[in-house]
């Protein structure tokens, strides 16, 4: 902290005693050899550092920003970091945060999740009968996945039923009975 404070009066300093940037990367990398400094990764264009911290509110932000899912292999580029210290970050938030999972390389939160059986519920009570197939490839999931995602769901965010891979409402079943008797 008091290191912070003199660097920030340095920098304040009349120009006669101003730090050129590469003279505070000189300084900086000579308090990481002398290990007073610890923990800070460079970022991939070398010319800026982060703390494992901040690096850590970036990619929360970035999960957020992307809605609730974005793949690992697309953070290095945004966070200009390279994929390693993002991995560990990621690794680290699934162990802190439940609500986050991995899935595929892709970070995936609950409220993105509930957002999608919201999105099916109101799919299948305009069409009345969707297959998992159908939803997976929509949501680029494996229908286990999917199944996975409907089923604790079902009847409270998902008002339909599950029979086999297939997905349908009271109101479909109403209507296809009606034509049996019909015929």
């Amino acid at each position: 902290m008091a290191l912070q404070r003199e660097l920030a009066a340095v920098q304040s300093a009349p120009s006669t005693f101003k730090l050129s940037e590469p003279n505070v990367v000189e300084v900086v990398q000579k308090l990481i050899e002398a290990r007073l400094l610890e923990g800070l990764l460079f970022t991939t264009n070398g010319k800026e550092y982060i703390t494992p911290k901040q690096l850590k509110r970036e990619v929360k932000d970035e999960i957020l920003t992307h809605g609730g899912r974005v793949n690992v292999t697309d953070l290095p580029p945004i966070l200009n970091i390279d994929l390693p210290y993002i991995e560990r970050v990621v690794d680290g938030l699934l162990r802190e945060d439940p609500t986050l999972r991995l899935f595929q390389g892709e970070v995936i939160a609950d409220y993105y999740l509930d957002g999608i059986a919201e999105e099916i519920n109101q799919t299948l009570q305009s069409e009345g009968l969707l297959t998992l197939g159908q939803l997976a490839m929509q949501y680029a999931f494996t229908t286990d996945y999917v199944t996975g995602l409907i089923e604790p769901r079902l009847g409270n965010v998902v008002q339909a039923k599950l029979s086999g891979s297939t997905l349908y409402t009271n109101g479909y079943v109403a209507r296809h009975a009606a034509r049996v008797r019909g015929v």
